[in-house]
């Protein structure tokens, strides 16, 4: 339930963000508890301006959130095609946070062979989301991947927030 208090903590601030995930059932207990309008029916795989644009929401983020272990849910091709697509929505100087288990399917190393092919580049790993230090022992990671370019305030979305299917 954490996970998606992250987007609701967003909007409450007055940011535009937006949670995904392809199972209805957890979408239906988000709706229930948030602003369903923040919440649409999508993979993490799926994503793509087209695919946003048909859900009538934006076609490029100043962040993306992929938060609860998202990756250990996604097959190695998967995981590599929701990196790819975060590259293609998150604008210039943007980034794409990564919360998942360190040793598993998904974990930083697949992470970061994934990124190889994308212009994303590493530029901070934590050991949780407390921003603790992170080690080859770690059990979790958050990593954050920033995509070229220089940021500047806009008055688009902030943020998409990538449910994990359970």
């Amino acid at each position: 339930m954490r996970h998606r208090q992250y987007g609701c903590a967003l909007c409450a601030a007055g940011h535009r963000a937006f949670g995904i995930d392809p199972n209805p059932e957890v979408l239906h207990v988000s709706t229930e508890l948030f602003d369903p309008d923040w919440f649409r029916q999508i993979s993490a795989e799926a994503l793509s301006p087209e695919t946003l644009a048909d859900h009538r929401l934006p076609k490029s983020f100043d962040l993306i959130l992929m938060s609860g272990n998202v990756p250990a849910f996604l097959t190695r091709a998967d995981l590599s095609t929701a990196i790819t697509a975060a590259e293609e929505l998150l604008n210039p100087g943007g980034r794409l946070v990564v919360g998942t288990t360190t040793h598993r399917r998904g974990g930083p190393a697949d992470l970061d062979d994934c990124a190889t092919s994308t212009s994303l580049r590493l530029e901070h790993r934590y050991g949780d989301w407390h921003l603790g230090a992170f080690d080859a022992d770690s059990p979790w990671s958050v990593s954050i991947y920033k995509a070229p370019g220089t940021h500047s305030p806009s008055k688009g979305p902030d943020g998409i927030h990538i449910l994990p299917s359970t």
